[in-house]
């Protein structure tokens, strides 16, 4: 399945792109209707190497309904000035996403299934 990583204002950086991967390729793995991820690492203009935010968008192509993530936590206590964290959060509420999407889907599968054998 594909996996794409994307840096936007800020110089691509093998280890970043790596962890992003192998968390994209874990959500693949308990995703089995998911077709595809997008990861984009970006940070805001003007970002200095500590003090800003980190902002990562995770998208999970799954047929009928897709899954995106825009982690933009801003200013605060929420911000991520460290990347891993970033990308630690936004997997984070992606596989959750994830599984219940999951529920859903089978939920409505189990309810046609009863309605069909009535």
């Amino acid at each position: 399945m594909p996996i794409e990583v994307t840096f936007r204002g800020m110089e691509p950086s093998e280890f970043v792109a790596a962890r992003a991967r192998e968390s994209a390729e874990q959500l693949l793995a308990g995703a089995p209707e998911s077709v595809g991820c997008r990861v984009v690492i970006e940070t805001p203009p003007g970002h200095h190497s500590h003090g800003q935010p980190f902002h990562v968008r995770v998208h999970l192509m799954v047929p009928g309904d897709d899954i995106i993530v825009d982690r933009d936590p801003g200013r605060g206590p929420q911000a991520h000035d460290d990347v891993y964290v970033a990308l630690a959060d936004a997997f984070q509420v992606a596989r959750r996403r994830a599984d219940e999407l999951g529920r859903k889907r089978r939920e409505a599968r189990r309810r046609h299934d009863v309605a069909a054998s009535e």
